[in-house]
Order: C-alpha cells, then sequence, then structure tokens
C-alpha cells in the first residue's frame, strides 16, 4: 500500500466550506491565547528549572531501589537558546 494518494480530490459545498473557515479560525485563536500564556511563564519556568537543578545537584535522582544519584553542575542539561514550543 503506498500513501502518496491519500487525498480525494472532492468540491466542497460552500455552507461545508464556511464551516470549515470558521473552525480553523477559531483553533487558531485558541492556540494563540495557549502560546501567549506560555510565554507568559517564561520567567516563572526558568525557575522552575532552577530549582530542580539544585534539587538535583543536592539530592540527587532515584536510580535504582534507594539508591540516590546527585549530578554535578557541569552533568546538568544547557537551556537551548530557542523559545518553548506549544504543541498540542
Amino acid at each position: 500500500m503506498t500513501f502518496k494518494n491519500t487525498r480525494i480530490e472532492r468540491e466542497l459545498p460552500a455552507e461545508v466550506r464556511k464551516w470549515l473557515d470558521e473552525e480553523v479560525k477559531e483553533q487558531d485563536e485558541r492556540y494563540q491565547k495557549i502560546v501567549d500564556e506560555m510565554r507568559a511563564l517564561d520567567s516563572t519556568r526558568d525557575q522552575w528549572y532552577e530549582e530542580f537543578f539544585e534539587r538535583l545537584k543536592k539530592y540527587g535522582f532515584n536510580v535504582d531501589g534507594d539508591q540516590r544519584l546527585k549530578l554535578a553542575e557541569e552533568e546538568l542539561p544547557v537551556k537551548p537558546e530557542r523559545d518553548h514550543v506549544v504543541v498540542y
């Protein structure tokens, strides 16, 4: 089976096209609202990361049973130079 021709070309009635356009517009608006809310959390999210990294350095994380592994500063991940991506 090939996936090259999975789209069926057909004429959509004007009423259906109008409904689809309205739905896409509403979804774009909802998505933009989510993106704006996520960007507003950037400074708080950076603080959460720092607190999490401090816990990893101080207490470590569970490896096996009651074994914990502490991370050194150089083992911590580096924050990427890009914005957070909103996926839904």
